[in-house]
């Protein structure tokens, strides 16, 4: 049965969780992803936040950047369900001289041991495609969220992911199954409006983002040599489809005739001020 692979990170190998953890780090660098990710960062009371929660915290480069941005002087928890990304996270956060205010806890967005409306901003970076139930982690945010607080919902549209390949059919079946290995809820920011709403939680402001690689590229290059191998791996495809796939992925990014895509959204809610409903 496919699995998404950050759902069951903690059922691979060390190798193929460095090779996440490596992705993480690279994409949380790359300009463009940068720049989504400062865009509703922008729109954050940052200044105001004494306390905020990362969920799905993955090796804390969405934690570090709150660190560094000039307008916030706050403490951060950043919580993740595998422990060998909080423990990069811990390493990377104190390398770069940035652990004090932070804490990393090993944890499950949908049963969160935290008390209720101790945070003023709550976040989940890439959180919400891979979770087993979107709702559930939604009212959780909403219940440890303060009053007037903000909970932020940034992912992708993976059901937009698509890459290039001069067999169509090839391509297609491609495109599926990567979604297959790699997102448990393909949809889910289309259904946000709704689930925020279900959750308890109005609905402030939504932005949304495509990203292409054209040409040449480096994000969906990088995705195609971190997931290339969990793709073979999976034993949904071929082997030789698969290596033909990759093949030709290498073969465009060497002749400048690459293109891979998928859109972003991103999502501001608050929570009530008033007392929440039962």
């Amino acid at each position: 049965m496919p699995r998404d692979v950050f759902r069951f990170i903690n059922d691979l190998d060390v190798a193929s969780v460095e090779r996440i953890a490596a992705r993480l780090e690279f994409r949380g660098t790359d300009p463009g992803y940068v720049a989504f990710r400062e865009a509703y960062f922008a729109k954050l009371p940052l200044a105001t936040a004494r306390r905020v929660l990362a969920l799905g915290c993955g090796t804390g480069i969405e934690v570090r950047a709150l660190k560094r941005h000039p307008d916030f002087t706050g403490e951060v928890v950043g919580i993740d369900h595998s422990p060998h990304l909080v423990a990069e996270a811990q390493r990377l956060t104190a390398e770069e001289g940035l652990a004090d205010g932070v804490a990393y806890r090993v944890g499950d967005a949908h049963a969160l041991d935290l008390g209720d409306a101790s945070f003023d901003v709550v976040l989940a970076h890439t959180l919400v495609s891979h979770v087993t139930d979107p709702a559930q982690v939604l009212r959780e945010a909403c219940r440890v969220a303060a009053p007037g607080g903000t909970v932020a919902i940034f992912d992708g549209d993976y059901a937009s992911l698509t890459f290039a390949h001069p067999d169509p059919e090839l391509a297609k079946h491609v495109d599926e199954t990567l979604l297959e290995v790699l997102v448990n809820n393909p949809r889910v920011m289309r259904d946000l409006p709704r689930l925020l709403r279900e959750a308890g939680l109005e609905l402030v402001d939504a932005s949304s983002h495509a990203y292409a690689d054209i040409g040449t590229g480096g994000y969906f290059a990088n995705f195609v040599e971190t997931f290339g191998p969990l793709l073979a791996d999976s034993g949904l495809l071929p082997d030789e489809d698969v290596a033909r796939w990759r093949a030709w992925q290498a073969q465009a990014l060497a002749e400048g005739t690459f293109f891979g895509a998928s859109n972003f959204y991103a999502y501001l809610a608050r929570r009530p001020a008033g007392p929440m409903s039962t």
